[in-house]
């Protein structure tokens, strides 16, 4: 089997927030939507690939002695790196020195 897509603690987006057929099976499932940056909770391999939990949601205690609700890895995406700025090297750039 291959490697999960993410690790344990990386940020990442919804990109599928249809969720119509498990919230079918059990609506008090709380889903993920696109849009809120979510951080990798768990990864569970399944027969599948792997599903993800994410830190923001917790299904574990909507259906008593089963596995908590998992999210298939293939419905997020990871958040680019962001390098950091010097806010003073941004100010000399954007800002005249004298007028």
């Amino acid at each position: 089997m291959n490697a999960p897509l993410f690790q344990i603690g990386q940020a990442i987006v919804c990109t599928n927030d249809d969720f119509t057929l498990l919230l079918a099976q059990n609506p008090a499932i709380q889903t993920p939507k696109r849009g809120p940056i979510y951080t990798v909770r768990g990864l569970y391999d399944t027969h599948k690939g792997f599903g993800i939990t994410v830190a923001e949601i917790n299904n574990a205690g909507v259906a008593p002695g089963f596995p908590e609700a998992n999210f298939h890895e293939s419905r997020f995406a990871a958040l680019p790196d962001v390098e950091e700025l010097d806010l003073a090297e941004l100010l000399e750039e954007t800002v005249p020195a004298s007028y």
